[in-house]
């Protein structure tokens, strides 16, 4: 019972030094206070003595009780005085950066709007960061605590699902929301994918034009959420399935999904955008273009409409955001047009 009252004591002052110095502190010094008083003064005798030795006025010490409480309360003064300093500038240096302050609102354009966290928060950001992307990233959270320490990135405390929060958010200027919900840990939904739900309909209703990417446990509620024209629906259950048969079929196929999904080495997914003198040709000769660069051309994003979908409806056509679609390994006599992009493998993303 002992040692784990202790241990609580050990515990708290490390989660709160300041607290615990200031407190220390405090202490001692009416510590000081009571054997000077003991010493035979009175309260205001006992002041005028301190007040001095605070003020820097330290004369000859006689080894008397009051001249050794005296002195030990200036020592305690010194250590108060520096403790609400030091605490003092690191709240200035915490505002200056932005590392573990809330914002109340931001005032962005086109950034990145993190509603919600979860365990891959984390890496999610990271991945990000590591993108070098150049739009700001929010995180909004129903927090008391920073989830994710960042010098370069904003954190609002709100609910995803509310309005005012979102707004506050810059949901309405965003370009893009990732939508994340706990399902595991500490406070985690009991219904997760009902929370996603909720967010994405709060989001699209401020911002018809905004890019959503929605995080799900269970594919089957995917059809909710195209409903509500949700542009990306990761299925954690579809998507983790498919890799391991992959894997399991050919062998080695989620090391190359690794690699390809992060961005920190080696080569990634990039969409880039075409050169003027590119328009007009065929697939097959911009692959091989592309291919004396070190890049290889997997995908087409163009616009969409009749006639690309019934040229191409044995192709894999996905739909994207702003009316446009995505078809993977067109056929070599696909003509480039004006306003498309190239999905490629690239360790960069310059054309």
């Amino acid at each position: 019972m002992a040692t784990s009252t202790y241990l609580n004591i050990i515990r708290k002052i490390r989660m709160h030094p300041f607290k615990a110095v200031l407190w220390c502190a405090i202490a001692i010094y009416i510590l000081c206070i009571l054997l000077i008083m003991i010493d035979g003064h009175n309260l205001m005798e006992t002041m005028l003595i301190i007040t001095p030795k605070l003020l820097g006025q330290l004369d000859t010490i006689d080894f008397t009780l009051t001249d050794f409480a005296s002195t030990i309360s200036l020592f305690v003064y010194v250590i108060f005085l520096g403790a609400i300093i030091g605490k003092s500038t690191e709240a200035i240096t915490n505002l200056n950066h932005r590392r573990g302050v809330f914002t109340e609102k931001v005032n962005h354009k086109n950034h990145i709007v993190i509603c919600g966290w979860n365990f891959q928060g984390p890496k999610i950001v990271e991945n990000l960061l590591l993108s070098h992307t150049q739009k700001e990233i929010v995180i909004l959270v129903d927090s008391e605590e920073i989830p994710y320490t960042c010098d370069k990135i904003d954190f609002v405390r709100g609910c995803p699902y509310k309005k005012d929060d979102l707004i506050r958010a810059g949901i309405p200027d965003a370009d893009t929301a990732i939508v994340l919900t706990k399902f595991t840990g500490k406070n985690a939904s009991t219904n997760p994918d009902a929370d996603a739900l909720i967010v994405i309909l709060a989001i699209e209703t401020l911002n018809k034009n905004i890019h959503t990417c929605v995080q799900l446990l269970d594919s089957e509620n995917m059809i909710h959420f195209e409903n509500l024209n949700t542009d990306e629906i990761i299925c954690l259950d579809h998507i983790g399935g498919n890799l391991i048969v992959s894997s399991t079929l050919n062998h080695g196929m989620s090391h190359i999904i690794e690699e390809l999904m992060t961005y920190d080495e080696g080569s990634e997914l990039y969409k880039i955008k075409i050169q003027n003198k590119d328009i007009g040709k065929n697939f097959k000769d911009i692959a091989k273009e592309l291919l004396d660069k070190k890049k290889i051309l997997i995908a087409v994003e163009t616009e969409k409409n009749n006639l690309a979908l019934e040229k191409f409806k044995d192709e894999w056509i996905h739909s994207t955001s702003g009316n446009r679609i995505i078809i993977i390994n067109p056929h070599e006599d696909y003509l480039i047009e004006k306003n498309d992009m190239l999905i490629v493998i690239s360790d960069h993303e310059e054309m």
